[in-house]
């Protein structure tokens, strides 16, 4: 019943001389067996049918063959070349599997691996890649002569006569194949009665600050249990939305299904259900069997043979492409088959034309790497590797010009023929050889299907049912717009019959006799099955257990064991380090200079009693810092949850996998940074040179860093997003500071403030830290300090003395560090190994919980967004809740106004007001640009001419990397790099310097502030761009006509953060024509969109044309129907170089004429705009023979000469008109003060809308406020009290690293904004947005101050007076002011995000330890002592505090505090040591009137205790306006360097830096390569 299988099918027609036809919409004998037999019988006599037009014909497969659009790089993807790569692999794997048999053979299997080994290295097969080169060669010779294609193929089907396949079939390398050749990883798909629903309603209301703060007190826990157990939920009867609704049918193995809907009817919610993804919705019914093989047992045993992909190719962006196949291969290939891995990339790679990209990193938006249609054929490739059976691919095109879109699906159908795929694909905008290359279509409306069967009877189908196809229109748009009311056209007297809606169009489907072929279809295939006894599900699963590694079990989805995940996952670790080399570099700079600073720091420390103290310092740094820095890993856990959960779909491995690689790759990782930090900071602060002593140090240091980045990854693990990890994170380490027994001792803790001591015990950096400070203390013996002496001068004896420090005996001058320790915080040395095992048990319990936590929680979004309202809009009509779909809500991108929304008769009749602003003309003439590359100049635009005119529409066409978006950035002047030439001009006049603000830019990422409603957004561009003579009441009412124009009015309250591509894209067209610009460019408007939404785009484009706007519009896959909108073409060719720029006329009538003049015809059906990138990429040949170069022809052409005379005589006339006055033009349209007005009305909104930052911000204060209050709680006299009442004030520093981490990526995220659009748009400038940026933090900042003052300030029992606590207070409001300021300083000057997140640590250094507490400002090295100290804001914020609140504050000694003596036979202790007392002016006596143990207190007051830390009660009032001036030149730097740096471009030496440094690493490098290479050598 199914003799041939499609690889079969290829190798014969590469066999036959005949030309190449479309096997797969051409009835040929062995498909009609294969999809007709079973329905024949139900089928009508030829004739019955009414058919009012012919259905669609094929075309030649000849024509499928195209490239990538990347033109000077790679080849052509053609199926016989590809077809003839993979059998060259095959007979490469052949050949070593039958090399390892001979071998096993031979020596019992020992020589196994050396053979494969040495087999599968590049450099040992030289043969393969030069005959893979030669095809690829003679495959692009042979595209102009069928003679020679066809001789390959013979020469080729020789080769195989002598290839014998035996040994590679059995084992099978992606797929096994039976001995008849055909694969035995076969399963068609069969879906029958699948209904899927989706939870909640369409639309929303946004959260905002309020309701963050009211769901902390329960609701958001509570949602977040019910999350994971449902029973809990009180709302179990929610509303459901019915997504899919009883779709029925079959795609087999071997076929290619396109699914064809507007955005949002349901095509990924169809996708995600066949590829058995369902967590994403509430509720599956139906049944979906995988060649018999139910969806449950597929789920639990055969995960990773259905994969979906998502249209975004998400990968990780510091791997190469080579790195990212050879991960893949890695957990797909059992142990004994790895040695064929590189073979297989290398094959894979030629293939798909990547070859050269092998060492370019993938990249993203964020990161450089290869292009977007490379990336693509890297997700092709990598889903290749998977090995799987049913793939499913989501709107894999978007973005792809029309001619890489085309190879795209070219390498699908090649993927699919080769591995027997079983592929369903939807595609927006699909050309007709895209469509043809299909074996059946799908069409989706509203969630109900409409259609499906094969692709040739489809259009007909519709036809039938009464709809008119317009000429030139593509089949696939054709299919699409008959769901769309604004679309679609029926035939003469159907208007009445012809289906209009979802239920009608599915209740004539399931009517028809095409349906009844769809259930024949399914009943054949399942007869089938059992009659086969399941014989394809038996194959299927025999060969994915063989497959799998021994040590896999059979009811596991993985292929090869846990460990081996876990190695490959390490493996791409280090590749992921290495591949991010400036953050490797940042971070060890950052660790070795912040080594040196802080070892400085604590250089020279006293060996007595004096510096005690600042050796325990030394030690809780120690542990910390490299933990601290290790904050970054944060990022890491969470950006990259995407692509490992795809990969867990895939089945490569567990999450759990990636997080014990993880902690694998810190080993090494971490040491490396802890050798060179623990060198420095040992020997340069002078702790006890000992050799034992040292590695006990170091080996505490680097457990407890390992130990708290798995905490980080822990909370990573366990959190939504990364700001709730960074708040979860920073406040853990917070709090684990603060119990560590450092600032307050271990008995203090545990004894006076057992609400909270408990914490001690949980605490990991508690065990670190007794175990390095009885380390350092251990068999040291301290002479007391002489200032410590008790009593001291002439006449004293040392029998008769005591030494006021902790832990001293009575008569002693000395303190033995056991039992000072011992004393003060009840530390011992015989708890060194307890401490280390509890370290490690820490670790060991947060790796644990980890792993729980990454295969338990996803919080990978899977759609179900709604359109989210503001508070107190009107929520959207029941029209408008059919857009939302919940596979594609919100972010996801897909959710779109279909184009079903707009009105058609408002758009025809509706007229846009003519633009009578300006009339203006401009001209360019001989634009150049070039960037540095490589230590010289790439040019990227080469002598480009052309003019806008108002009324006319110019589209800007060419392959990938033509310089399209280049150019467009050159003529709107918004380029920051490289330099540019030529001659651009309005009106004959040279740019004036309203240019930017008159002329509008519709960018492709759709850039806006997220929270802004679409309204706000719209006003906000009229208010601030138009000029300022024009009343707001007007521009307001512009607005409302914009807003009924783009057919908005039923969104116009929603945020934007909730809108799908279409609506973005409309409300980026908005906010730019709100200015009322002359002229309009447009990069990629229609990218992203389905055909009618991209119509509807491009027809609006042409009204606006039509009231007088000038624009120039890049565009991709134009249809016919689009491309017949414009008026003129710009098209370029790689390195922007014009080959074209002139009219398009009458079905491209213009263009053809240019072309056929030169020899080349346009096809009468031919795409026109299809046609000019093909013949730019092929290029051409002369009647001669010689092959024509577009770009010397359009030089020479007088079409070439034509433009250059028009562009001077419309210079030469527009030169005639008066030019604006000068005092007239304005570079903004509107004055500052409305401008700062305007925008800090907005950010407030951003705020308030987006409660994630300002509720960071309380929270923080809270937590730290009720920790630092109820710690310290009433406080009492001692001296341990004296330093609790110094460390409470201490604590507020805690603060700003958690509050920096929030406050950077907020103003960082603004910034970015502004500079890429609104900034360029000179819609408001530098001076607006510092100002708004500073005001906005100021109310929040109070807020927080206030909570954290009143939980920490009386809890503490400070002192109560109104003029302390008022002083205390309004230090506490400044340095919450303080910290916001400062993070936007350094967020405006640091030069990239990396090294900001790497340089904040270095601040926090700086500003927690150089103000005279950890380490006293007596201690300081004279370095510091005399600049930094003074320099530090911390240092008056402290020393004020300290002033007013232990001025009034007397001191009494403990038992344990005071210095013990006797004194004399016969004298009491005032006589003894009373004038000691009174000559020192410090302390007092606690019994003069005592004859034995003495005591002396070395503090009576307040006064006395502050002296010792450089303070002075006058300090109080002195401090308070030093901090202020501190606060405005935070404030005064963040425009400083907004300015400096942002605006006018400065580096301060940042970049000669830098490069130095990369200097030094390469000369480094390269001096070890040549010593490694000598030695091998030698």
């Amino acid at each position: 019943m199914f003799p041939h299988q499609p690889g079969d099918l290829y190798r014969l027609r590469a066999q036959s001389s005949a030309p190449d036809t479309n096997l797969h919409n051409t009835a040929a004998p062995a498909q009609e067996g294969r999809h007709d037999e079973a329905i024949r019988e139900i089928e009508p006599p030829t004739g019955t049918t009414s058919t009012a037009i012919p259905s669609t014909q094929t075309s030649s497969v000849a024509d499928m063959d195209g490239t990538w659009g990347e033109r000077d790089v790679g080849g052509p993807v053609s199926h016989r070349m590809a077809m003839e790569d993979y059998e060259q692999m095959r007979r490469e794997l052949s050949h070593l599997s039958q090399t390892r048999s001979k071998s096993s053979m031979r020596s019992g299997g020992g020589g196994l691996l050396k053979t494969v080994t040495s087999r599968s290295n590049k450099s040992d097969r030289p043969e393969l890649q030069q005959t893979l080169s030669s095809k690829i060669s003679i495959g692009r010779i042979a595209t102009d002569s069928e003679d020679l294609e066809a001789g390959d193929a013979e020469a080729a089907a020789e080769k195989e006569e002598d290839f014998e396949l035996g040994p590679f079939i059995q084992e099978g390398h992606f797929e096994k194949r039976t001995e008849a050749g055909v694969s035995a990883k076969k399963v068609g798909v069969v879906f029958k009665n699948l209904t899927v629903k989706g939870a909640g309603s369409t639309s929303n209301y946004t959260k905002t600050l309020p309701d963050a703060i009211l769901g902390t007190f329960g609701p958001d826990l509570y949602h977040l249990i019910c999350r994971f157990v449902p029973a809990l939920s009180f709302n179990k009867h929610q509303p459901l939305r019915t997504l899919c609704n009883d779709f029925t049918g079959i795609v087999r193995d071997g076929e290619m299904m396109l699914v064809l809907g507007r955005p949002g009817s349901g095509c990924t919610t169809f996708l995600k259900a066949i590829a058995n993804k369902r967590g994403d919705y509430a509720q599956v019914t139906g049944d979906i069997s995988y060649g018999g093989i139910t969806a449950e047992q597929q789920g639990a045993h055969y995960r990773g043979e259905v994969n979906y992909n998502p249209e975004d190719d998400q990968h990780f962006p510091a791997l190469n492409v080579w790195q990212t196949l050879k991960f893949s291969l890695l957990n797909k290939t059992k142990k004994r088959k790895q040695g064929e891995i590189n073979v297989i990339i290398e094959a894979l790679m030629k293939m798909f034309g990547i070859t050269h990209t092998a060492k370019t990193l993938v990249g993203n938006e964020m990161v450089p790497g290869v292009s977007g249609g490379e990336r693509k054929r890297v997700s092709i490739a990598e889903m290749l590797a998977t090995k799987s059976t049913v793939v499913c691919w989501d709107n894999s095109t978007r973005g792809l010009d029309a001619s890489t879109a085309l190879d795209y699906a070219n390498s699908l159908r090649i993927m699919t023929d080769v591995s027997n795929r079983t592929t369903l694909v939807t595609l927006y905008q699909a050309g007709e050889q895209i469509y043809e290359l299909m074996d059946k279509v799908i069409v989706i409306d509203d969630g109900r299907m409409v259609f499906q069967g094969p692709v040739n009877e489809a259009k007909q189908y519709f036809i039938d049912l009464g709809f008119c196809c317009p000429e030139r229109e593509t089949t696939a748009d054709f299919l699409t717009s008959v769901t769309d009311p604004a679309q679609r056209v029926f035939r003469e007297g159907y208007e009445a019959q012809a289906p209009k809606t979802a239920e009608e169009f599915e209740r004539a489907f399931k009517s028809s006799l095409n349906y009844k072929k769809v259930l024949a279809g399914v009943e054949d295939y399942e007869r089938h099955l059992g009659n086969t006894d399941f014989v394809d599900a038996r194959e299927f699963k025999q060969s994915v257990k063989e497959q799998q590694s021994k040590h896999v079990s059979t009811k596991s989805s993985y292929t090869v064991s846990f460990w081996r995940q876990v190695l490959a996952c390490t493996r791409r670790e280090f590749w992921l380090v290495w591949g991010d080399k400036p953050t490797l570099y940042t971070k060890f700079f950052i660790i070795v200079s912040n080594g040196l600073i802080v070892g400085s720091l604590f250089y020279g420390q006293p060996t007595n009693t004096e510096g005690i103290f600042s050796r325990g310092g030394t030690a809780f740094f120690s542990i910390l810092f490299l933990g601290w820095l290790q904050l970054s890993e944060l990022m890491k856990a969470v950006s990259g949850r995407v692509v490992i959960d795809r990969h867990k779909d895939y089945a490569f491995y567990r999450p759990s996998a990636v997080v014990l690689a993880r902690v694998l790759a810190d080993f090494p990782l971490v040491f490396a940074q802890v050798i060179p930090f623990t060198i420095i900071m040992y020997f340069l602060t002078q702790l006890d040179v000992n050799v034992s002593k040292f590695f006990i140090y170091l080996l505490f240091v680097y457990t407890t860093t390992i130990c708290i980045t798995a905490l980080y990854r822990m909370f990573a693990a366990l959190s939504p997003t990364i700001d709730d990890a960074v708040r979860f994170s920073g406040t853990a380490l917070n709090l684990l500071i603060i119990y560590t027994g450092y600032a307050i001792p271990k008995p203090q803790l545990i004894q006076d403030y057992i609400w909270f001591g408990w914490l001690y015990y949980v605490n990991p950096i508690s065990y670190a830290f007794e175990g390095v400070l009885t380390n350092e203390f251990h068999d040291r013996v301290m002479p007391c300090a002489p200032q410590e002496v008790v009593p001291q001068g002439p006449g004293f004896q040392p029998q008769y003395q005591g030494c006021a420090f902790t832990g001293a005996q009575r008569g002693s001058l000395s303190v033995t560090g056991e039992r000072y320790v011992g004393t003060e915080f009840e530390y011992s040395r015989s708890h060194l190994w307890r401490n280390f095992g509890v370290v490690i048990a820490f670790t060991v319990l947060y790796i644990l919980v980890t792993v729980v936590g990454s295969e338990v929680f996803s919080f990978v979004g899977g759609g179900g967004g709604a359109i989210i309202f503001k508070k107190g809009a009107k929520k959207s009509t029941p029209a408008l809740s059919k857009i939302s779909d919940a596979e594609k809500g919100g972010d996801a991108g897909g959710t779109s106004a279909s184009s079903g929304q707009l009105q058609t008769s408002s758009q025809e009749s509706e007229s846009i007001p003519k633009n009578s602003e300006s009339e203006s003309v401009f001209t360019w003439i001989d634009v150049n640009f070039s960037v540095p590359y490589e230590g010289s100049q790439k040019q990227l635009l080469n002598q480009v001419h052309g003019y806008a005119k108002p009324g006319v529409m110019v589209a800007l066409m060419g392959a990938s990397g033509a310089g399209k978006t280049t150019l467009l950035n050159t003529l709107s002047q918004r380029q920051r790099i490289g330099v540019v030439s030529g001659t651009m001009q309005v009106d004959g006049r040279p740019l004036g310097t309203e240019f930017q603000r008159i002329t509008g830019y519709v960018e492709q990422q759709d850039i806006h502030d997220r929270t802004a409603t679409i309204r706000e957004a719209i006003e906000f561009s009229a208010i601030l761009r138009q000029e300022r003579h024009i009343p707001k009441q007007e521009k307001l009412a512009y607005v409302e006509e914009i807003i009924d124009l783009l057919e908005l009015r039923e969104m116009s309250d929603a945020l934007i953060l909730s809108l799908g591509v279409e609506q973005r894209k409309r409300v980026t067209i908005a906010v730019e024509l709100a200015a009322k610009p002359s002229l309009l460019f447009l990069d990629e408007p229609t990218s992203g969109l389905d055909s009618q939404s991209a119509y509807s785009i491009v027809r609006f484009l042409k009204k606006l044309a039509v009231a007088g706007h000038g624009i120039i519009c890049t565009i991709h896959q134009p249809s016919s129907v689009l491309i017949q909108q414009f008026d003129m073409i710009l098209a370029l060719n790689p390195g922007g170089n014009t080959f074209y720029f002139g009219p398009v006329g009458d079905n491209g009538s213009a263009v053809n004429k240019y072309f056929a003049n030169r020899g080349v015809y346009c096809p009468p059906q031919k795409n026109i705009a299809e046609f000019i990138l093909e013949t730019a990429a092929k290029g051409g040949k002369r009647k001669d023979g010689k092959r024509l170069n577009w770009n010397e022809e359009w030089r020479n052409s007088q079409e070439h000469k034509d433009l250059l005379v028009e562009i001077q005589q419309i210079n030469a006339e527009r030169e005639k008109i008066p030019p604006k006055a000068a005092n007239t033009q304005h570079e903004y349209a509107s004055p500052v003060w409305l401008q700062i007005t305007m925008l800090t009305r907005r950010m407030f909104t951003q705020h308030w809308r987006d409660p994630s930052y300002y509720y960071g911000k309380l929270f923080v204060a809270v937590i730290v406020g009720i920790f630092n209050g109820f710690t310290f709680w009433q406080l009492g006299n001692s001296i341990q009290d004296m330093q609790n009442r110094m460390f409470t004030a201490f604590l507020v520093l805690l603060i700003p690293p958690t509050v920096l981490n929030a406050v950077v990526p907020k103003f960082y995220m603004n910034m970015a904004l502004w500079q890429a659009r609104e900034n360029p748009s000179r819609i408001y400038n530098w001076v607006a947005f510092c100002t708004a940026s500073v005001v906005t933090e100021i109310p929040i900042s109070i807020l927080s101050a206030v909570v954290y003052w009143v939980l920490w300030y009386y809890a503490a029992g400070l002192p109560t007076d109104s003029s302390t606590a008022g002083y205390v207070f309004w230090m506490t409001m400044l340095f919450f002011l303080f910290q916001a300021s400062w993070g936007q300083w350094i967020c405006a000057f640091a030069p990239s995000f990396t090294v900001i997140s790497n340089v904040l640590p270095f601040f926090f250094v700086m500003f927690s330890l150089f103000n005279g507490v950890v380490r006293p400002y007596a201690q300081l090295s004279v370095f510091w002592r005399y600049w930094i100290y003074y320099l530090n804001p911390a240092t008056y914020w402290i020393g004020g505090v300290i002033a007013a609140t232990l001025r009034d504050i007397p001191v009494q000694c403990s038992a344990n505090e005071a210095a013990m003596f006797n004194p004399p036979p016969g004298q009491t202790c005032g006589e003894y040591a009373q004038s000691y007392v009174n000559t020192v002016g410090t302390g007092y006596l606690t019994n003069p009137a005592a004859t034995t143990d003495c005591g002396y207190c070395q503090y009576s007051s307040g006064v006395e205790y502050m002296a010792s830390l450089n303070v002075s009660p006058s300090d109080k009032w002195k401090y308070l306006p030093i901090f202020l001036a501190f606060c405005i030149s935070n404030w005064a730097l963040v425009y400083f360097f907004v300015y400096t740096v942002r605006v006018k471009g400065w580096g301060f030496g940042l970049g000669y830096l830098f490069g130095g440094l990369g200097k030094v690493v390469g000369a480094f490098k390269a001096g070890i390569g040549k010593m490694f290479g000598r030695a091998k050598k030698g």
